[in-house]
């Protein structure tokens, strides 16, 4: 039963160092000393790190009533070729925790 509650979730011992190799389309990451990249559907980002769209609606009273309706885009502040701070999930997955912006991070 504890195994069923804990599946998916973040091992906060293991975290380790990971290269963005592309983004964001078709996303893939090189996790150090592993021989091989993860692609997409083994990748879990944070949803900071994803751009995102908000639908916005702003009145303006002065000089006359008015009603202005848009979307905001705040774009990822990622991109190919940074270092990144990932966890191991269960699931042979990494969640993408944010940029390593130690030394050589950016």
């Amino acid at each position: 039963m504890f195994r069923d509650k804990t599946a998916g979730h973040i091992d906060a011992r293991d975290t380790e160092r990971a290269t963005l190799l592309s983004w964001p389309a078709n996303p893939k990451i090189q996790v150090d000393e592993d021989p091989e990249p993860y692609p997409a559907d083994k990748l879990v980002f944070a949803e900071y790190l994803q751009e995102r769209r908000i639908d916005a609606k702003f009145e303006v009273s002065q000089p006359e009533s008015a009603t202005l309706t848009g979307i905001l885009t705040i774009p990822s502040p990622l991109m190919a070729g940074d270092r990144l701070i990932v966890s191991r999930m269960t699931g042979q997955r990494y969640y993408v925790l944010g940029k390593d912006v130690s030394g050589d991070g950016g």
